[in-house]
């Protein structure tokens, strides 16, 4: 016969939060199933098995904690209450409130989950990040999203009201994210009332970042990635486009072009689309004919030959696209004043070649305390930014290059016998143009903006319970930009000419808000708040 004693120790305690005693708390020694519960006192006494240290203690409202024992036999224990979301400060229009005392529909979203998907700007990553928010971006590289919150509510313009520290903005895809504390979706009509009609597709209320209690700091933030642009859509290859282009004339009843597939059978891939269905050792294919004259584009002699495998259209016009972020930032606090300033650098290639978007940013944010009850501060950002993305409203369009890398036939090269441009004039191949040639002619348009936003404001809190405040904010843009269109020569509908435009506009917008506001706590429970 054998004998086991396990050794135990006996642990004594109690268990308070705030002074008072936790009833009904659980204790367990961490990593096995014992566990007591808590008495009246907050008191309570439990075995530790030998080789276990720890004591997790838990209640509902309150923080886990985890209690080393060592060598002690009686433990004083303070717990805490747990944060949550209901504590949270909410910016409501032009004041604040914790998010348990809201009546109205407001979300508010984390910037953390903001910020961990890369973007240009924030109305891109506000996507998922919010309930009942819909956000829709067709991806080019620093174009603003489509924002709308529970839907359409109009006819006209459904972008919900943007305000960046008080202040309105016309959208978010100037906002450097980096600089963003907190932001605030206010969906309801309750919610934002106090905006009036400007309000009735929503309101994103945003807070920019303010220097913290503490000395200086210096921080850097940085990533590097890169962009796929995947694989794109099956798309048929030379010989079946061939063969769906017969099937098709003989299903409608119609004669089938012999143009560029030959008169058997069957369809028949020629070596050469121009001149048109041509084969190896023809005359007519002799490089010494070819001729490009761009002066007299229909009277040239372009000489182009078949892609019999077919041409990846999307292959040519897409590549991985590098994009990268560099962000630093020095803020800090005294007795009295706080600062914040920040400089950002973001540049995203396309994926679509030839195109890219870069911006440079800076934030100075700073607060004085001149008198104790007197305070006065600014929000300034300064932003210029420069890209040369895709025209023709956007990557979904019939006329874009995407558009056009669906539309044309794979028996069509990118560049003909001589290394220039190919396309759809070679007959019966389509009208779409050579969307490669397109991106490459656009590589030097220039799509340049300045624009300049904030605030200054001035607080006074008097008679206790009152508090004044003035803030006197606005943008100023100006926008730049130039491009060139040049002849064209390889499609079935050329350009004809070359031309240069330029252009700017500029405009300015500014808003001046007073406010006051009493603010008072009765009997402890019961909080007044008049604005």
């Amino acid at each position: 016969a054998s004998l086991s004693v396990f050794a135990q120790k006996q642990v004594s305690g109690t268990v308070k939060e705030n002074n008072n005693p936790v009833v009904g708390a659980t204790v367990e020694v961490k990593g096995t199933n014992v566990a007591v519960v808590t008495g009246l006192s907050g008191n309570f006494v439990i075995m530790v098995p030998a080789g276990k240290n720890q004591l997790v203690i838990t209640y509902v409202g309150l923080e886990t904690k985890t209690v080393t024992i060592g060598d002690k036999t009686e433990l004083e224990i303070t717990m805490v209450q747990l944060t949550t979301t209901l504590n949270e400060v909410v910016v409501t229009g032009y004041t604040t409130q914790a998010k348990k005392d809201i009546t109205g529909s407001v979300a508010v979203v984390k910037i953390a989950d903001l910020k961990s998907v890369p973007g240009a700007n924030a109305e891109s990553q506000l996507q998922g990040r919010a309930s009942g928010v819909t956000v829709v971006t067709d991806a080019r590289p620093g174009v603003g999203a489509s924002v709308r919150i529970r839907g359409f509510s109009s006819f006209g313009d459904n972008e919900p009201l943007y305000i960046i520290d008080g202040v309105p903005a016309g959208r978010l895809d100037g906002l450097n994210p980096n600089d963003i504390e907190s932001m605030q979706v206010l969906k309801d009509a309750a919610s934002a009332s106090i905006y009036g009609a400007r309000a009735s597709n929503g309101v994103i209320i945003i807070t920019t970042k303010k220097g913290r209690a503490g000395g200086a700091k210096v921080s850097y933030n940085m990533y590097y990635g890169t962009q796929a642009p995947g694989k794109g859509y099956d798309l048929l290859n030379s010989q079946e486009m061939a063969d769906l282009t017969w099937l098709s004339y003989t299903n409608s009843g119609q004669a089938v072009p012999t143009t560029q597939y030959g008169n058997g059978s069957t369809p028949r891939l020629p070596d050469y689309i121009l001149p048109a269905g041509k084969m190896e050792g023809d005359p007519a294919v002799n490089p010494a004919l070819y001729n490009l004259n761009m002066d007299d584009i229909n009277g040239s002699y372009l000489i182009v030959k078949a892609n019999k495998t077919g041409t990846n259209w999307y292959k040519e016009i897409s590549e991985n696209a590098p994009i990268m972020n560099h962000n630093i930032t020095l803020s800090g606090s005294s007795d009295r004043s706080r600062y914040l300033m920040g400089f950002d650098y973001f540049d995203q290639k396309s994926i679509i070649v030839h195109s890219f978007f870069k911006r440079y940013s800076m934030r100075l944010n700073t607060e004085f305390n001149i008198k104790k009850n007197i305070r006065i501060g600014e929000n300034l950002q300064v932003r210029t930014n420069e890209d040369n993305t895709v025209d023709n409203n956007g990557n979904n369009g019939e006329g874009t290059e995407l558009g056009m890398g669906y539309r044309n036939q794979p028996i069509i090269p990118v560049y003909d016998i001589m290394g220039n441009f190919a396309g759809s004039r070679a007959p019966n191949l389509g009208n779409a143009s050579n969307p490669y040639a397109s991106r490459f002619r656009a590589k030097d348009n220039r799509n340049q903006n300045l624009n300049v936003f904030g605030n200054m404001y001035a607080e006074v809190d008097f008679l206790n319970h009152f508090t004044a405040r003035t803030s006197f904010g606005g943008q100023y843009n100006y926008n730049n930009y130039f491009f060139f269109s040049y002849k064209t020569y390889e499609n079935s509908e050329n350009n004809t000419g070359n031309s240069y435009t330029e252009g700017f506009n500029r405009y300015r917008e500014w808003t001046w808000t007073n406010q006051l506001t009493y603010k008072n706590t009765f009997l402890g429970k019961h909080d007044l708040n008049v604005l």
